[in-house]
């Protein structure tokens, strides 16, 4: 697969940042504050917000791409990911940002693009031999300058021209959290196409990068720069060019940058990612980076989250001798989703409340500057969503987790156009004959007759159970993640409003 390309890309942007930051001391921007260097996505503007930090930016450089020329904070969007260096303050929540840069993963024509799976969110493309998964709820969708519309989820084609931003999981699959429409035709010798990773195979001026030798790069004709030695098996480089057909088997370079790799100690790192390598809490990956979480004082958020592989989270601590020493861990996936439509809001708290079903409890879900926020049906800043929010009228897809006392710490909020009522979390209450399930304190009924109206009982694989017996016996109360869904009126959805159409099992 393409692992290795794409995490050793990831590994190196991050450590000339670091190099950056820790080379000026502890006060990066000049003012007071803690200096840092945090790479993670944007979630919102007014200045930018990465990694749960507010950065003001008017004093900022902006790095776009490689761009020789400056850019500016205009140039920047929701979903990339960027590398900050400047300094927080000490509400943890605020700061300055001295640089903001940004480079994508990978840019090229989409070959193949998957049927949309049974839940109607995620589907995968292929990008010069790299897959890429695509989430209906979490992957924004943009189009580039005036290149016609439309482009998203659903229209996605193969021969688009696509910007990908987005982490790698252990299996080197880049789970996106933005593409962007460059070309809605790809135009062979002209298009622009994007790589990074490690050379290998070296012959001349031919080469292949590791973890992706279908395609083979012929850097004849093409600028290098920042390697003083030249092309050498092992070096970490970007790699730009064109290609002669759509297939993309042989990349004609243009331009062969290095890419460089090393970690002073001390500077202060935020990295946000998924969980590529997984031994221990003292020995795991981020992106390729390495990161010890076993130190006593070690934040956990939220504080029962469990490491393991392909794990999305956020960590924060210092480098030492190559390697972070994490201070904080938190969880940016979690389990828990919910959609329905928001009964109210509490802009003081910064929290608003859903009531899936009718005359049970509301969930009441937190949002924060690390929130992640998508709108599919109007355009307000993202930093103002708790202001915008109508109650009784706007649909909202939450995902995120418990926190212990019912309330949801939403990673991502997406209001949509209304659709199915979801709730899912650990089932804490249910059996076959009850006839109904409670899951985030809200109960909701089914129907067990095995008439028309029969609520679907699944498993962990979508696999139907004969009776809900069979659902419950594979069931444990406090453990078992489950999905309810009440579909909408006219969505196909056979049951009244307010019983569960579909139950299924999503982790044992």
């Amino acid at each position: 697969m393409n692992k290795s390309i794409i995490n050793s890309a990831i590994s190196a942007a991050i450590a000339i940042s670091i190099t950056a930051c820790s080379s000026g001391g502890s006060d990066v921007a000049g003012i007071g504050g803690s200096g840092i260097t945090s790479s993670g996505t944007i979630t919102g503007f007014g200045s930018i917000f990465v990694n749960g930090v507010e950065f003001e930016t008017s004093s900022s450089t902006f790095s776009i791409d490689d761009n020789p020329n400056p850019g500016s904070e205009s140039d920047l969007a929701i979903g990339m990911r960027v590398i900050v260096n400047g300094t927080v303050n000490s509400d943890g929540v605020s700061g300055t940002a001295t640089s903001v840069s940004f480079d994508d993963q990978l840019q090229g024509p989409v070959g193949t693009v998957s049927a949309i799976d049974a839940d109607g969110t995620g589907r995968t493309i292929s990008v010069l031999g790299t897959t890429v998964a695509l989430n209906s709820t979490t992957t924004i969708f943009d189009i580039s300058g005036t290149q016609p519309g439309p482009f998203d989820f659903d229209t996605i084609a193969a021969g688009n021209n696509v910007e990908i931003n987005g982490f790698p999981d252990s299996n080197g699959i880049v789970q996106a959290t933005r593409v962007e429409l460059k070309q809605a035709t790809f135009v062979v010798d002209s298009s622009i196409v994007e790589l990074k990773g490690t050379i290998t195979g070296l012959a001349g001026t031919t080469f292949t990068l590791q973890g992706l030798a279908g395609v083979t790069v012929d850097a004849s004709v093409a600028a290098i720069d920042d390697l003083p030695g030249g092309l050498a098996d092992g070096a970490s480089v970007e790699v730009k060019g064109t290609c002669p057909d759509l297939a993309c088997a042989t990349l004609e370079a243009t331009r062969v940058e290095g890419q460089t790799s090393g970690f002073d100690d001390n500077a202060k790192v935020e990295v946000e990612g998924v969980i590529t390598r997984y031994v221990s809490d003292s020995d795991f990956d981020v992106d390729g980076f390495p990161v010890d979480a076993s130190g006593a004082g070690v934040q956990r958020i939220p504080p029962t989250f469990i490491l393991g592989i392909d794990k999305e989270v956020e960590v924060e601590g210092t480098v030492v001798s190559g390697r972070l020493i994490a201070t904080k861990v938190k969880d940016e996936g979690g389990n828990v989703k919910i959609a329905a439509t928001v009964t109210a809001v509490n802009s003081a708290a910064g929290s608003f409340e859903l009531t899936p079903v009718s005359l049970q409890p509301a969930v009441t879900v937190m949002i924060d500057t690390s929130t992640r926020i998508k709108d599919d049906v109007g355009t307000f800043n993202s930093a103002a969503l708790l202001d915008n929010l109508s109650i009784g009228t706007d649909y909202v897809f939450v995902e995120g987790y418990d926190d212990g006392t019912g309330k949801i710490i939403a990673s991502e909020v997406e209001r949509e156009a209304p659709d199915d009522v979801i709730i899912q979390g650990i089932i804490t209450a249910g059996t076959a004959t009850s006839g109904n399930v409670t899951v985030l304190g809200v109960t909701i009924p089914f129907d067990s007759s095995g008439g028309g109206n029969a609520t679907d009982f699944e498993d962990e694989n979508d696999l139907p159970y004969a009776t809900a017996a069979d659902f419950f016996n594979d069931v444990t109360l406090g453990i078992t993640l489950v999905k309810v869904k009440d579909k909408e009126a006219g969505g196909g959805g056979s049951n009244p409003v307010g019983t569960a159409d579909e139950i299924e099992i999503e982790l044992p």
